[in-house]
């Protein structure tokens, strides 16, 4: 894009833009890693108008809104309230592009820089949309070039961007992992099921690489179980954050909105977990069992909803001799936690490690060839 200046303050930014949320981690001029949670949400083709009606208080992730010449772009929790018009009006690399900006515009307020910087990205995407790529790259440099605002803030960046397929970073965190221990990963099979909110993807990396004819991403995604599991037992609309918080942190007893008081959401919560464990099961059979046939394969589960599924698959696993060869994805990352702890969204999403670790992942992988090891 542009030649990178020496005298910008630099950032480098790891990026898993899910469907749910999008996970960032970076690390500021000073050489501080953080963690950056934002919504998922993107409304475009907005004017100026729509800027009076924004909280401009608080965090900027949670207000951030680009203005890119007469156009507005809502990213995040200030663009759930125009989403009825605006949701299916820009494609994927367009709504890609957006968050990856508003991240940086986010980070350039959080951080204090200067409208030039510089930064070094890396972004994971779903395979499904891998070949977006070059339109996302394409997309990000005319809005550079163009001169973006962010919250009123003129920015300009000078960015290294790439682009890697999901779940390369834990990939690269086992990869550590097995290091530490002496064993080589590419003479082993890496499976890594990944179990999102839309779909389950399953990775399989072999020889150093991902092998596509043994990977895909049409599984099971969990919001298509929790609303058949909700539609069958009645429970309307509005008491699906309770719903969500009780399985999320296990309390049970949680405020109906309803039923206009506290109500026990255990008999739904188990509908839910049931409903979508067995669409799980007949996917693993079909798509799992037959990768492991060889004694070098490690399988490693990951996403949110694998963390309110961990006693169903720790059982699975148990039940086919397995139990030695799963990781959970947080337990490959012991400092994980500690630094997403600070996050607001930790104290009500008990998944929020397993959630963030392919990101952490990638983002330690950028950290490790900024800041190469010595030979």
């Amino acid at each position: 894009m542009t030649s990178t200046s020496l005298n910008s303050p630099a950032i480098a930014l790891a990026g898993d833009l899910g469907t749910s949320a999008s996970k960032f981690f970076y690390r500021n001029a000073s050489g501080i890693v953080q963690p950056l949670w934002m919504g998922a949400e993107v409304a475009d083709n907005l004017t100026v108008t729509a800027l009076p009606s924004l909280n401009a208080g608080g965090r900027p992730q949670d207000s951030a809104w680009l203005q890119l010449g007469d156009e507005v772009v809502l990213v995040g929790p200030a663009a759930k309230a125009f989403l009825d018009a605006n949701s299916l009006t820009a494609n994927k690399a367009d709504k890609a592009a957006y968050k990856v900006l508003a991240a940086l515009g986010a980070i350039a307020e959080l951080e204090n820089l200067p409208s030039t910087y510089n930064a070094t990205v890396w972004i994971a995407l779903p395979l499904t949309e891998i070949r977006t790529r070059e339109a996302i790259a394409a997309k990000l440099s005319t809005l550079n070039q163009q001169e973006f605002r962010f919250r009123g803030k003129s920015q300009r960046v000078t960015l290294s961007l790439k682009f890697f397929p999901e779940a390369f970073g834990l990939y690269l965190s086992r990869k550590k992992q097995l290091d530490n221990l002496g064993y080589n990963i590419e003479q082993r099979r890496t499976l890594i099921v990944m179990m999102g909110h839309r779909n389950l993807s399953l990775l399989c990396f072999e020889g150093g690489s991902l092998k596509m004819a043994h990977s895909n991403s049409d599984g099971p995604g969990f919001w298509p179980a929790f609303e058949k599991a909700t539609r069958a037992l009645g429970v309307t609309p509005t008491d699906y954050p309770a719903l969500l918080s009780a399985l999320t942190t296990e309390t049970m007893q949680q405020i109906s909105q309803s039923r206009a008081g506290l109500y026990d959401f255990s008999e739904t919560v188990q509908a839910v977990q049931q409903t979508y464990w067995s669409a799980i099961k007949v996917y693993l059979q079909d798509n799992l069992l037959s990768q492991l046939s060889e004694s070098n394969v490690d399988i490693v589960l990951s996403g949110g909803a694998a963390y309110g599924l961990r006693s169903q698959l720790t059982t699975y696993f148990q039940d086919l001799g397995l139990t030695e060869r799963i990781n959970f994805a947080h337990d490959l990352q012991p400092a994980l936690t500690n630094i997403t702890d600070p996050l607001p969204e930790a104290a009500t999403q008990a998944a929020l490690p397993l959630r963030m670790a392919d990101c952490y992942g990638l983002f330690q992988g950028l950290l490790g060839k900024l800041n190469p090891v010595p030979a």
